[in-house]
């Protein structure tokens, strides 16, 4: 492989990816480029390489690159663009110095009072003329001024984040034999990046007129929205929520039906292509645990057991957001023990060092163990310079990271479409379980008010580096040769991160009608919150860490039933996937899927499901490229566009 081409074609598509995915997130509005586990940039540009690098295997075929090269690429691509998606500087941007804005920071707001003085310098720019250029807009970040006030607070968190890269990888390296080699996990996303770059791009697929059929009806019908969008006489289809008769809430109008919440129809066809590589247990165990979800909302409310109007533990029933949080907890305990082999031999590595087994691993043993609770201290240390509590911060720190795993685990065994952590967020855990009373105003503002950004853990990196080792093995690439690109993808990838979202703010505004309206809402709920709580502080939650630990015991009994009885129905993902909001949008998607390979299954067998395969694979891709198509068209003309994904 040439380190030159790979570094040097990286750090170019990293910068591009950052910046195009950006504006065409926050400012054409028109494409999700990050927050989906299969993420659209990097599939995309992954089918852009393959394209070119075609013309170069015709015509200058020492050009070209070979199958372990665009894996590597790709996977750096993946890692990358973590950084500037949801959980990470999508939102921090616009949360870290809005409590500052004189905007914002109203007497209303209370903010000069309960977060100017909890917050360190360090964190945030506090000058008015460099916040007001960052939220107004038409002015350029690349003034003397704009650059002195970014530079600490943005090294500061671009440290704080690589530190939470680099564990969560020190953390996949511990993981990696035993997902990939012992329990063979499916891995169903990385199975169209493998095709499509078999021998370079001539891949077998690209000749299946099935694989193409699939592409042009996931075209067709994401196209027919966009005229629909630009020409409202053209008739919609509805493919997503909110479009037609898809939001069955609404109808549900009889106690105790209308506590159901949202409950809304959609029918990506990506999100049908996904499920459909699924195995039919972990399928139905995601779905149906939705379902069951909402029967126990409704249930709660026929039996009496929750009131609506009250904030006691009685009105919190059937604590949704705390079984979703116990049941994350339990699944990455759970392959914690499972992977007890790998950790006694880094454990047993640390006393007496064995030969180096790296060409095997990501890193040797040693390196991963040390190198994982290197970056927890870091991450801890961090949160308590800025203003917590060692232990609040270790708990806060150690939350995350069980999150992360089971997110790995979801997204490397269910692949989710849309994969979200628990509904009940680090900081408000950890809060909650201290007591709120019991929390300093420098605690308090830090657990609820700034790092509620990493709650949102769609662009979590660990199910990337999950993928990453999969797909090196899929193409023989040793994980050793994917530590310095990844490495290298994550520095680059959050400079650029931070310099594409501090552009595009200093020119159209991060607080103007020329940005998506989501963002800039959202900027302020965080410390309003914690001003809330810093005013009327509650008690610890018992109930709520109660019902956390119910959560974790019933994800560790399916997981030891299924390791006993073969042919158990349900899987612990499905459970903790349908505590989460995952399903909200994916559940009907899957139930399609789920209905389509038990049907094909049944009267066709493993051979007509493996026929079938292009088909479904062809509608991942066409969902995918079809939709930038369009957004690109969308920016050069200066058109906000329809958004296939999610609403």
């Amino acid at each position: 492989m040439r380190k030159t081409v790979l570094y040097g074609l990286g750090f170019l598509l990293l910068l591009v990816n950052a910046y195009f995915g950006t504006y065409a997130y926050v400012v054409t509005q028109a494409l999700l480029w990050t927050q989906t586990a299969l993420q659209r940039g990097p599939l995309v540009m992954l089918f852009a390489l393959v394209c070119v690098n075609l013309g170069f295997l015709k015509f200058a075929k020492k050009w070209a690159l070979s199958q372990k090269e665009l894996i590597i690429l790709y996977a750096m691509l993946c890692v990358g663009t973590c950084v500037a998606g949801y959980g990470f500087v999508q939102i921090l941007i616009n949360q870290i110095p809005a409590p500052f804005y004189e905007n914002y920071a109203t007497g209303g707001s209370k903010f000069k009072d309960y977060i100017w003085p909890n917050i360190p310098e360090w964190l945030v720019p506090r000058d008015p003329d460099v916040l007001n250029g960052f939220f107004r807009g038409n002015t350029t970040l690349w003034t003397p001024a704009n650059l002195k006030g970014w530079v600490v607070p943005v090294l500061a968190w671009s440290a704080f984040i690589i530190a939470v890269f680099w564990t969560l990888l020190c953390a996949m390296s511990l993981f990696r034999k035993q997902w990939i080699e012992e329990e063979r996990l499916t891995f169903p996303l990385v199975l169209l990046p493998l095709e499509i770059t078999q021998n370079g791009g001539r891949a077998p697929i690209f000749k299946s007129p099935l694989f193409w059929a699939g592409v042009v009806i996931a075209g067709l019908l994401e196209s027919v929205n966009y005229l629909n969008f630009l020409y409202p006489s053209v008739p919609s289809i509805p493919l997503k929520p909110g479009m037609g008769f898809n939001e069955i809430g609404p109808l549900l109008t009889e106690r105790p039906w209308n506590t159901v919440g949202r409950f809304t129809l959609a029918f990506y066809p990506s999100i049908i292509g996904i499920a459909y590589l699924l195995s039919l247990e972990v399928n139905f165990s995601c779905w149906s645990m939705y379902l069951v979800q909402k029967a126990m909302i409704v249930s709660s409310a026929w039996l009496g057991l929750s009131e609506s109007g009250g904030g006691g533990p009685t009105n919190r029933m059937p604590f949704i957001k705390e079984q979703g949080l116990g049941a994350f907890a339990g699944i990455a305990l759970f392959s914690l023990w499972m992977a007890r082999k790998p950790l006694k031999k880094a454990i047993e590595a640390l006393e007496k060092p064995v030969a180096d087994d790296t060409h095997e691993e990501l890193m040797s043993a040693r390196l991963a163990l040390l190198g994982g609770l290197g970056g927890l201290l870091f991450m801890t240390l961090f949160l308590t310079a800025a203003g917590a509590s060692f232990w609040q911060s270790l708990t806060y720190v150690l939350i995350y990271t069980c999150c992360a795993i089971t997110l790995a685990r979801i997204v490397s065994e269910a692949g989710a479409g849309w994969a979200w952590a628990p509904m009940w967020g680090n900081g408000q855990f950890v809060a909650d379980t201290f007591g709120q009373n019991h929390l300093s105003g420098k605690e308090a503002t830090l657990l609820i008010g700034y790092t509620s950004w990493m709650n949102d853990m769609r662009d979590n990196p660990m199910p990337h580096s999950a993928e990453a080792l999969k797909m090196a093995q899929g193409g023989g690439i040793s994980p050793r040769a994917l530590l310095k690109p990844l490495l290298f993808a994550i520095i680059v990838g959050t400079l650029a991160a931070f310099w594409a979202h501090l552009d595009i703010y200093y020119t159209y505004g991060a607080a103007t009608a020329k940005v998506r309206p989501a963002l800039q809402n959202g900027a302020t709920g965080p410390a309003r919150q914690a001003v809330s709580l810093l005013v009327s502080p509650t008690l610890a939650d018992v109930p709520g860490v109660l019902g956390t630990g119910f959560g974790a015991l019933v994800a560790l009994v399916i997981s030891v039933i299924r390791q006993r009885v073969n042919g158990f129905p349900l899987h612990p993902l499905g459970y903790a996937v349908g505590m989460t909001n995952t399903m909200e949008y994916m559940w009907c998607p899957f139930l399609i899927a789920w209905v389509l390979k038990a049907i094909t299954l049944r009267y066709a067998g493993i051979g007509g499901y493996r026929k079938l395969l292009p088909f479904f694979l062809g509608l991942i891709l066409g969902d995918y490229v079809i939709p930038t198509l369009w957004g690109i068209f969308g920016m050069l003309t200066g058109y906000q566009m329809y958004m296939v994904f999610p609403h």
